[in-house]
């Protein structure tokens, strides 16, 4: 096998010292002075297991002994391009400045030192607690935002928390990368997630709203949107941000945060003026169509524009597309 198909997953600095994958052994010494320089180098294969048990990317290895030196694609495997965590499997294997344990600063913010100490964990939750009950008690509950990152196995213990402890400000990553708002809408609305269709054979236009696949479903949505969009789908993005997926819209309507509604509601006069809406199905299966379109009538193009900052004549082109 070409060995030079190891993909270099450390830091900017490493890669500087490591201009090949035939100085590998070098550049683990950075990790580990466990590396075992004189066994020879074998290739492996196995999956990156780093989002969420959910093995889905193949990773091609290459190891001295019981050392990985080198981690990179598995170009035969489906899932053959790895990103940034599969990538850092080395760091969070070997680097020496990885946490093993609570740290506690000893100094002030800003100090050049800020003196970190190693601390049990018993005084690190000890700490966290009353830091959380000062913030209580001076300022409420709902002052503490109580965020929860990737992988996803700790979410309902840190909701648990946030719902004892009296604040109803929780968030995860995918409040920001993924659908976390429109799957809480959907629960609230339908009582249960409904994440929306892919692109059927018969799909002519594809609407995204808070929804970026690109970043959270990347194996299975980005490929159905891609393969629409080659087939001729039109997609329309509402997001506020640039992201892949709104790239490749053919029409990228960019609200201000917290406009999206208004945005909607520009969008469905369009369609009970111009009477583009499917109304025998509205009339059988939707509840208070003519509510909705009467509230509807105030947002004209023009003011649903001085709302949101999207631009009237979009608003206009993304109804009738």
């Amino acid at each position: 096998m070409d060995k030079t198909q190891g993909l270099k997953v450390t830091r900017r600095s490493i890669l500087k010292t490591i201009p090949a994958l035939s100085a590998i052994s070098a550049g683990s010494s950075f990790f580990t002075k466990a590396a075992c320089a004189q066994e020879p180098l074998e290739d492996g294969y196995t999956i990156c297991d780093n989002c969420n048990q959910m093995p889905m990317c193949g990773i091609h290895f290459q190891r001295q002994g019981n050392i990985v030196v080198s981690v990179g694609n598995w170009k035969e495997h489906s899932g053959k391009l790895l990103c940034n965590k599969a990538l850092a499997t080395l760091q969070r294997l070997y680097n020496p400045n990885r946490l093993l344990y609570p740290m506690k600063r000893t100094n002030p913010k800003g100090s050049a030192d800020p003196g970190f100490v190693r601390i049990s964990w018993q005084e690190a939750l000890a700490t966290i607690a009353a830091n959380m009950k000062k913030i209580r008690d001076q300022y409420g509950a709902e002052k503490l935002f109580i965020f929860c990152g990737d992988p996803k196995e700790p979410r309902p213990a840190a909701m648990r928390l946030a719902r004892y402890f009296g604040t109803y400000h929780y968030g995860t990553e995918s409040s920001v990368a993924c659908r976390k708002g429109s799957l809480l809408a959907e629960q609230l609305v339908f009582g249960s997630e409904y994440s929306g269709g892919g692109c059927g054979p018969k799909t002519k236009s594809y609407m995204v709203m808070a929804t970026n696949g690109a970043w959270s479903k990347p194996h299975g949505w980005w490929n159905m949107i891609n393969a629409a969009k080659q087939r001729g789908v039109k997609i329309i993005v509402i997001d506020a941000r640039r992201t892949k997926v709104a790239e490749l819209a053919d029409i990228h309507l960019q609200p201000k945060q917290g406009t999206d509604a208004a945005l909607g509601a520009g969008i469905c006069r369009v369609l009970f003026e111009e009477d583009l809406y499917n109304k025998p199905f509205c009339d059988k299966w939707v509840y208070g169509v003519e509510e909705y379109r009467n509230y509807c009538k105030d947002f004209t193009p023009e003011k649903t524009e001085a709302i949101t900052g999207v631009p009237a004549d979009l608003i206009v082109k993304a109804a009738r597309m």
